[in-house]
């Protein structure tokens, strides 16, 4: 069995942000569809077949799977999941789309021209919604080609070292800042973060953050209020394990409630945001869904474990879907991949 997930999160209408164009995602379809069988997700665990098989999957949900992704995958007859972060998706609306364009109905330059994944994220941290994300009229009304499944309520990321790794200095922003201080200033310190689904956090003391933020700015600053923290009797402390558990488990289990109320469907699938978890993390979602989904690469079998699923990223530009093809869909391409890569990838 030679089985593979697919997933990309956006379609833009044009190149050069940061996923797949509209021209390349038509392109892209019709490439997997010369060598594979397309079809829903639950299918490849439900059924046996003795040809190649492929599912698309989506992350996030973004307004353009609703306005570019979707009429295209209907025409196509292409099934398709998407993996929901339900707190993002706003309470109702519906854009036009390009069906709408197709029957005259909208010019194409008046339908929804989307930020990018970063600014959709600072939108979203700072106001608590954007318009960069689906409604739940339009996911409602994309149910004869998607099918569901969660991604976490929030999709955020935390801290989850104690270790200063670099300083605010105004021209290394990241969204990430905004989770653990509002208005980022000069000196506020950095740290390593990862998914706040994958395991514990650390939270900065806030006397260390005070002090960050009082500090001189000046001359080789970064290099001495980095050795003035090592005074620090407590730079903050991490959350038990009982404290995580609990958070990750509510979490995951209000995205799983809250879609399946809104759109009346049983949610059994789940995909870590930014691919982030642990073992930890791991036997947490393990008691609430059946199928859970990794950015590892490799094929899914019946030897797979359901609880980490590899999926593989199509790829923005039509060299590295048609790599992408080539590797997943031939014995020769995958062999050649797991000597060149290791199986640590796998």
């Amino acid at each position: 069995m030679r089985d593979v997930v697919f997933f990309l999160h956006r379609v833009y209408p044009e190149g050069g942000r940061d996923d797949i164009s509209l021209k390349n995602f038509v392109r892209a379809l019709k490439m997997i569809k010369t060598r594979f069988k397309v079809v829903p997700l639950h299918a490849l665990f439900e059924e046996k077949d003795t040809v190649p098989r492929a599912a698309i999957t989506f992350d996030d949900g973004y307004a353009d799977n609703f306005v570019y992704a979707y009429p295209v995958l209907k025409e196509l007859g292409i099934p398709a999941h998407i993996f929901i972060t339900s707190r993002r998706i706003l309470e109702s609306g519906r854009r036009k789309n390009l069906l709408d364009y197709r029957e005259g109905k909208a010019a194409f330059n008046e339908l929804f021209r989307p930020k990018s994944m970063f600014d959709a994220h600072v939108e979203f941290i700072r106001k608590g919604k954007s318009e960069e994300f689906l409604s739940w009229e339009e996911l409602d009304s994309m149910r004869d080609v998607f099918t569901f499944g969660a991604h976490g309520k929030f999709h955020f990321s935390h801290p989850v070292s104690s270790e200063v790794v670099d300083f605010y200095d105004g021209s290394n922003f990241h969204w990430s800042m905004l989770l653990y201080e509002a208005e980022p200033f000069v000196g506020l310190p950095l740290f390593k973060t990862r998914s706040s689904l994958s395991g514990r956090g650390f939270i900065p003391n806030p006397e260390l953050i005070a002090f960050c933020r009082d500090f001189p700015k000046e001359g080789n600053w970064k290099e001495k209020l980095l050795s003035e923290l090592k005074n620090f009797d407590s730079p903050g402390r991490f959350e038990s394990e009982e404290e995580a558990k609990e958070r990750i488990g509510r979490e995951l289990q209000e995205s799983k409630e809250e879609i399946e109320s809104r759109l009346g469907v049983k949610v059994d699938t789940f995909a870590w945001p930014f691919g982030h978890y642990s073992e930890f993390s791991k036997s947490i979602a393990s008691g609430l869904f059946q199928f859970i989904f990794t950015i590892k690469k490799g094929l899914v079998s019946e030897e797979s474990d359901r609880k980490e699923l590899p999926r593989v990223s199509i790829g923005k530009d039509i060299f590295t879907v048609l790599g992408r093809l080539i590797t997943f869909s031939t014995d020769i391409g995958f062999s050649l991949y797991k000597r060149f890569k290791g199986d640590k990838v796998l």
